[in-house]
């Protein structure tokens, strides 16, 4: 039964990341009004991307960090939420910014 439980945590840490990817995408697309390339699923896509570059390049950098004040948040969900969060908005900015910054129109 643990190749169940280790499955369930990788699906959790998908379903994570997932939702950071489409948090990032949302803020950015409705929030700032900004055009991203391809509208909001381009966004979502590079942030997932980015999410999970941030998730397992900085989960290195911020581990002692994160493991003493949110632990939950850093380990127990399976993946650095923390890390995630940073390294999808830093790809999303980055997507942005190659757009030029450009505000989205109003329908």
């Amino acid at each position: 039964m643990d190749w169940l439980h280790d499955m369930f945590l990788v699906l959790r840490s998908i379903a994570i990341l997932l939702a950071i990817g489409a948090a990032i995408s949302w803020y950015f697309y409705y929030y700032k009004m900004r055009d991203l390339f391809a509208g909001f699923m381009g966004g979502f896509v590079v942030g997932v991307i980015g999410a999970l570059i941030g998730a397992f390049i900085l989960d290195k950098l911020f581990y002692d960090i994160t493991v003493k004040i949110l632990a939950f948040l850093a380990r127990d969900a399976g993946v650095n939420i923390i890390a995630g969060i940073i390294g999808g908005f830093i790809a999303v900015f980055i997507m942005n910014r190659l757009n030029h910054n450009k505000e989205r129109r109003k329908y």
